[in-house]
């Protein structure tokens, strides 16, 4: 039996302000982004060929986010006091998740549809290019929803020493004992399979279509995947709350255990903050600590700039290079996010450790820490490709400074310019 709405209602009270701010100035971005990128396209096959581009970022996207985005859930122990069925706890996650498959597919229509010079010619071939890349979107999305929600159970007998003793026993006789808590490896090879798998199957469409010179081809991929999603979620859902429940004590211990993590990896220094004013580093020095343990990001951007470097070897327009540079530039950004809540930033502890604007200037220098990388990565760029010269260089460098800029401003103003407001 489902629950009455009014307990989702409750549910969705005080909805956290910074966050549905933060996502709606991101999808406005991505969306006009989109048009931009398709307003280029000259013919359906590069409409098919942006949306497979896409597709492959969405299958990275999903590998990665899913537990960072979910897990643990915040509300889980209202959840658990409310004692709400399976079907609800499933109702609950799923809608959580809709917002992000909105965007994706809106995202996905405007690349297919969007063609002001000729808004009504190719349709059926332009239809075929959506539905390619939303039924492979939905069903990487879903197969990778469901794959952490029910991630709890293996990765705590991982942690516990139950699985894998053999394994990590090999690793440190070769001498490469891992760094990170045991429990952690089903979640990177559920990862890994799910980018990997994604990947493999934008491309298994593009050869399908190619081989039998059928565009419609392309749409079984996504369509097998997606139908696996859905007999998961009927197999999962009458039993979802023991998943829930053992997913959630499981990430909550990982992630916001610091005991649980293992002391292998270095933490950054002091000393290496030289280029922040003295008044602000001991404050951005605890904030990269936070963030590098909450939402670390060195091997993501990593990955980012080898597909940027792609892009530019696969001579992708220059509507995509701005949009994937953006892309790399406002999702860097935007993680810094984890270091307003509650959890990471009380407000009492904020307003007595720096004045309210002062948290505008360290959060900007949290958020310009890759800058060095993406200027060197455009300069590596520019050593093979005429494309990239000291000029776009600079004008990319300037941009990531104003969005960090600009981030810090809108997240200080809706969390430590809050103060007077509760307590005067």
């Amino acid at each position: 039996m489902n629950p009455p709405c009014s307990i989702f209602s409750f549910l969705r009270a005080n909805p956290d302000r910074t966050a549905r701010i933060s996502f709606l100035l991101t999808a406005g971005v991505l969306l006009v982004l989109m048009a931009l990128l398709a307003s280029e396209a000259a013919s359906a096959g590069e409409r098919m060929v942006m949306i497979r581009y896409l597709n492959f970022v969405f299958c990275g996207f999903f590998a990665f986010i899913i537990p960072h985005l979910r897990f643990p859930d915040k509300k889980r122990y209202l959840l658990q006091a409310m004692n709400l069925p399976p079907y609800g706890l499933f109702r609950y996650s799923a809608t959580a998740l809709l917002p992000l498959f909105a965007l994706f597919s809106a995202m996905l229509a405007l690349l297919a549809f969007f063609d002001p010079a000729a808004p009504f010619e190719a349709l059926p071939d332009k239809a075929i290019s959506f539905f390619a890349g939303w039924l492979l979107m939905s069903g990487i999305g879903i197969v990778a929803a469901i794959r952490y929600s029910t991630l709890g159970a293996v990765s705590q007998e991982w942690q516990e020493g139950k699985r894998g003793t053999g394994f990590l026993g090999t690793l440190r006789q070769i001498g490469q004992s891992p760094s990170m808590p045991p429990g952690s490896f089903p979640s990177i090879v559920t990862t890994i399979s799910i980018s990997g798998g994604g990947m493999l199957l934008v491309v298994a469409g593009a050869w399908l279509g190619a081989v039998t010179q059928n565009p419609l081809a392309e749409l079984l991929p996504g369509m097998l995947l997606l139908g696996y999603g859905l007999l998961r979620i009927t197999q999962i859902r009458p039993v979802f709350d023991r998943f829930f429940y053992h997913t959630n004590a499981f990430y909550a211990e990982l992630f916001l255990n610091p005991k649980a993590v293992q002391e292998g990896r270095e933490p950054l220094k002091h000393e290496a903050l030289y280029w922040v004013p003295s008044r602000w580093k001991p404050a951005v020095w605890f904030s990269l600590l936070q963030l590098d343990r909450r939402q670390p990001l060195g091997r993501i951007m990593v990955v980012m700039h080898l597909i940027l470097w792609t892009a530019f070897y696969a001579s992708l327009s220059d509507a995509a290079i701005a949009t994937l540079l953006s892309f790399i530039i406002i999702g860097k950004t935007l993680m810094s996010y984890v270091l307003v809540k509650r959890p990471f930033s009380p407000l009492l502890f904020q307003y007595r450790l720096l004045p309210a604007a002062d948290w505008i200037a360290v959060r900007f220098f949290v958020n310009l820490r890759w800058l060095p990388l993406l200027m060197v990565s455009l300069w590596v760029v520019s050593l093979l490709s005429a494309r990239v010269d000291a000029g776009f260089i600079l004008q990319w460098a300037a941009i990531d400074a104003g969005i960090s800029l600009a981030a810090a401003v809108t997240f200080t103003l809706l969390h430590e310019f809050r103060i007077k407001s509760l307590y005067a």
